[in-house]
């Protein structure tokens, strides 16, 4: 019997491998401003010899008309609920495109307790502007504001280290044509760069 298999993409050495892949258009709340980012959707494989990889990649990238930084964050849908279900006494379903903004207290608040910002030193609080589901996974539009350009992003992401021992956390960033990518494990929570 098949067990489920979930990879996203492994880093090494700061190198990022792939698994499966293929570009994806999305549709952004308006004020998103995702000129020449290319977003990259990973489909999930099954395989009963292999260790199971968790792993969340996120992509963001500076508007300089919305003056904020804008983050796309995707996440499997069954892991998300079993997060937030771990948490709540009423268990919520997550998948249900018809339902999906009755869920986003729930996912407001996850996020506002897992992603902490600072750019530029000064400490900048993430809003979570919507959600929508693509295939199995749930696709989470966040932005963080930022009055000028960042030359420092430090930031805190710890989303599923509470249920998954193995998983990895990685945030894209393209700003000012220089790309970074921050990474977060149960071993390091907080990661920083420069532009």
């Amino acid at each position: 019997m098949f067990k489920r298999f979930k990879i996203l993409c492994v880093a090494v050495l700061g190198i990022l491998s792939l698994s499966s892949f293929s570009k994806v258009s999305l549709s952004v709340p308006s004020g998103f401003y995702f000129d020449d980012f290319e977003m990259l959707r990973f489909r999930e494989s099954e395989n009963n010899n292999l260790h199971k990889y968790y792993i969340s990649v996120s992509n963001a990238t500076y508007s300089k008309e919305a003056k904020s930084v804008q983050m796309i964050t995707r996440f499997f849908i069954d892991d998300l609920e079993d997060v937030i279900n771990s948490r709540i006494t009423n268990p919520i379903k997550l998948g249900d495109k018809s339902t999906i903004q009755d869920v986003y207290p729930h996912l407001k608040d996850y996020l506002d307790k897992k992603l902490q910002v600072k750019i530029n030193g000064k400490t900048s609080i993430p809003s979570f502007l919507g959600a929508e589901y693509e295939s199995d996974q749930i696709v989470l539009y966040i932005e963080i504001p930022s009055e000028k350009m960042p030359e420092t992003i430090s930031m805190k992401f710890n989303a599923f280290l509470e249920l998954f021992e193995d998983q990895k956390n990685l945030v894209h960033m393209k700003i000012n044509g220089i790309r970074r990518t921050l990474l977060f494990d149960k071993n390091k929570s907080t990661d920083s760069v420069k532009f």
